[in-house]
């Protein structure tokens, strides 16, 4: 038993021994690291550096990026209404209006006469007194129209104000409207806009901005008109009434209105061509002189014309607008390594 164990204590130690024989060897015939291989070992994760010549050759393009302020915004929907029943109902109250004008005049002469009869029967009887009693009888007859179309223009006023607001009621009861001469010229279109009840949108702005369909970006400024008495029949919030050239608007069209957010903020818009993805996150190249890249990532929650726009970032920053792809592969291209056939070392089997 102990010659057993001697033979296995001898076998092990001869193992140790060749093993450290073995490593030996192999470190001293690693080379130091030089020229590339150096540079590369001494780079930083996300740098690439890429010589003049082979930038131009490659058609690398930087841009400095200008500091600009953007507007946070948010899209709503909205609809372009018909003026057909708006345009009606200004000939509807307008014709209303006249009669109750018409009575108003008829019963104020008709009371004028009755006075004047009732003022010559009562002095001296130059009137009779049936031609007196019949005045009486035209006056309230004259005064009961006149109260019974008041009641018609009223009512028709009125409900005309639970579908349109006093703004637009006002717009069809004026003599010279302007801006109902513009709907119906179709020179302007006539929106209806849902807003949130609350929030950063909850007052309504002077003006928003209106995508058009089909325009691919095309939008319009609309101005606000006043607030609607009707909420929208499917999101359930309040309207508001806009006006905007009705340019290729059309009736029933639905439409995306866009309003501002919060506060402008300030930053730069990267185009698309310099955002590269990597691990699902965006980032890109900013040069750092002559030679050198640094990748940076950055956030694309907030879109902008062409780009992204990026809050806080300073400008004046050269970015790779053209290229990015070409550095990104530069950068996790395969390294030499220390000791293998490209990297100089020689094999002593």
């Amino acid at each position: 038993m102990k010659h057993k164990r001697a033979i296995l204590v001898t076998l092990v130690a001869a193992v140790i021994i060749a093993a450290a024989l073995i490593w030996t060897r192999s470190a001293s015939t690693i080379p130091a690291p030089t020229g590339d291989a150096e540079r590369s070992a001494a780079a930083s994760p996300g740098t690439v550096a890429i010589g003049l010549q082979q930038q131009t050759a490659s058609g690398i393009e930087v841009r400095a990026l200008a500091l600009t302020r953007y507007q946070p915004q948010t899209s709503e929907y909205g609809s372009v209404l018909d003026p057909g029943p708006l345009l009606e109902l200004r000939g509807q109250l307008r014709s209303a209006q006249v009669q109750t004008d018409a009575a108003r005049a008829q019963a104020i002469a008709s009371e004028r006469e009755y006075r004047r009869l009732a003022l010559l029967n009562s002095q001296d009887h130059t009137v009779s007194d049936k031609v007196t009693e019949a005045a009486h009888a035209t006056w309230e007859a004259d005064r009961a129209r006149m109260e019974s179309a008041q009641a018609a223009f009223s009512a028709a006023r009125d409900a005309a104000r639970s579908r349109w607001g006093d703004v637009l009621v006002n717009w069809a009861l004026a003599a010279r409207s302007p801006q109902l001469d513009a709907l119906n010229s179709g020179q302007e279109a006539l929106l209806s806009v849902a807003l949130p009840q609350s929030g950063a949108t909850g007052s309504p702005p002077p003006t928003i901005r209106i995508g058009l369909p089909g325009t691919g970006g095309g939008e319009i400024q609309a101005r606000l008109v006043s607030p609607s008495p009707v909420a929208d029949p499917v999101i359930q919030s309040p309207t508001y009434f806009y006006q905007a050239p009705r340019g290729g608007l059309r009736t029933g069209m639905r439409i995306n209105a866009f309003l501002p957010a919060g506060q402008a903020q300030e930053g730069v818009t990267i185009p698309n061509s310099a955002v590269v993805w990597y691990a699902n996150r965006p980032w890109v190249y900013v040069q750092s002189d002559d030679t050198n890249y640094v990748r940076h990532e950055i956030v694309v929650d907030t879109p902008a014309p062409g780009g992204w726009f990026v809050a806080q970032w300073h400008g004046g920053g050269r970015v790779v607008v053209k290229g990015a792809a070409l550095l990104f592969s530069q950068e996790f291209q395969p390294k030499p390594q220390a000791g293998s056939p490209s990297a100089g070392g020689d094999d002593d089997d």
